[in-house]
């Protein structure tokens, strides 16, 4: 090739790939990224050269610290997947699986490129297939940019993390056959497809985002999780006041570093909240029952985050306030037992550390799978008056209500309750039995659970 044959293709290369690479750098630190596979390209459909295939790949620095990326470009054939796009993607993927680093994959692609047959299809096997393997080795962000359609959907839902636009669609099916029986027109294929759709209806979508600046910060938040600890100028002795009102939203901002939570599927399963954050500079997953009791669908997102706190070597940290399990006669036959089991398996096969606080309470399950000893939790605390106990104190004072003759029962009820109360509940009680390492004042949880982490990862 002359010189002038090389300017001009890198010049058409450049034109082609310019928003995306300025996508790319908004993420990254700045002049880190490095281009990878520039020229390798195939053919359209129409024998025409698709310039760069529609992807861009290579490696950068975020944070400091070695990351893959490619981004695919919605600028060329609509970001449609190729063979050769397949290649390029392929080898990015081979690279953060060699090199142990994470992989950040940007998605906007209407799906598989007209006119490569079954090449495109052996293709999306590699990829996902790779996409799986690097699983084991290092974490992989899916960021859903545009569209996500085809197969393409699949290689999201096989990332570790994913992010989504606000005005993205995802679909493995075409959105216009999905909605093909939709009483009015126009569609509005982001309020069927996108994320709040998602977000309501399952947990595979983690994360929303609005502008590539709140995409760098919320990415930026999970990074810190993925990376090691880092200098804190949060006070770990901070006491709050407020916390003597203590809900799992309050626990979450009051007693994790400030500014430092990243809530992980906030609209799905909501009566569980799971975040990953920062407690005295140190990275961990926490998870925080809103009280009541845990549903079909935040056994699934616990059940999920657990496992991703387990990948990623997080120290674990529940906020326990629940009654225990919550299901209907079809969630029963469905498997509900199952999912429970699930979310007590998750949990046992936690390695880091693990510290379980109850406020207000912890009831049958919810103590069970979310601070006992017996899953290997090495230090568990409880409030001054949180309750802890095998059933709901209604339902047990019901039971032993029910053994009494009617006329005796409404004289009897306060009584009872009192009474199981007394036997069952009392946090100091369960402490002198060995099950509990402390009980203290709400305000205090703080400075106690940042010395208890401190104590467990050996600090």
């Amino acid at each position: 090739m002359e010189n002038k044959d090389l300017v001009l293709a890198i010049s058409e290369i450049e034109k082609a790939t310019q928003k995306t690479k300025a996508y790319i750098n908004s993420i990254v630190d700045k002049d880190s990224f490095v281009e990878t596979d520039v020229f390798l390209s195939g053919k359209s459909f129409d024998d025409k050269e698709a310039i760069g295939e529609g992807v861009v790949t290579g490696y950068a620095l975020f944070n400091g610290n070695p990351v893959q990326i490619f981004a695919q470009n919605a600028d060329v054939l609509k970001g449609s997947l190729s063979r050769a796009q397949a290649l390029k993607i392929e080898k990015c993927i081979d690279r953060a699986i060699t090199t142990r680093t994470p992989l950040i994959s940007i998605i906007d692609s209407c799906g598989a490129r007209v006119g490569d047959g079954v090449s495109i299809l052996e293709g999306y096997a590699n990829i996902i297939s790779l996409a799986s393997d690097l699983s084991a080795v290092a974490p992989h962000i899916a960021i859903v940019k545009g569209a996500a359609l085809g197969m393409m959907a699949s290689f999201v839902a096989a990332a570790d993390f994913v992010f989504m636009s606000k005005d993205a669609v995802m679909s493995v099916n075409s959105p216009m056959y999905l909605v093909s029986d939709a009483k009015t027109f126009p569609v509005d294929y982001k309020k069927a497809l996108g994320y709040n759709a998602y977000a309501k209806n399952s947990d595979m979508v983690n994360f929303v985002y609005e502008t590539e600046a709140d995409l760098k910060e919320k990415v930026d938040l999970l990074m810190n999780a993925i990376y090691g600890p880092e200098d804190s100028s949060d006070d770990a002795n901070r006491v709050d006041p407020e916390l003597a009102h203590i809900d799992a939203q309050k626990a979450l901002d009051s007693i994790m570093d400030q500014g430092s939570v990243l809530e992980f599927a906030p609209l799905y399963g909501e009566d569980v909240k799971c975040a990953f954050a920062r407690l005295n500079g140190i990275a961990v997953a926490v998870l925080a029952t809103k009280g009541d009791y845990i549903s079909f669908e935040g056994l699934e997102k616990a059940t999920d985050f657990a496992q991703k706190a387990d990948m990623l070597d997080l120290p674990f940290i529940t906020l326990v306030d629940t009654k225990g399990l919550s299901s209907t006669l079809s969630q029963e036959v469905a498997g509900y037992a199952k999912r429970a089991f699930k979310l007590i398996d998750a949990i046992a096969n936690i390695t880091a550390p693990k510290i379980g606080v109850a406020f207000n309470n912890a009831i049958g399950f919810g103590y069970t799978a979310l601070m006992s000893k017996g899953l290997g939790f090495g230090y568990t605390i409880a409030t001054e008056n949180a309750k802890i106990s095998p059933i709901a104190e209604e339902v047990a004072v019901a039971m032993m209500a029910d053994q009494l003759k009617a006329q005796d029962r409404s004289d009897n009820i306060a009584k009872l309750s009192m009474q199981y109360a007394e036997m069952q509940e009392n946090p100091i009680k369960i402490a002198k039995e060995g099950y509990l390492d402390n009980v203290v004042e709400a305000i205090n949880l703080r400075p106690y659970l940042s010395s208890a982490l401190m104590m467990l990862e050996g600090i």
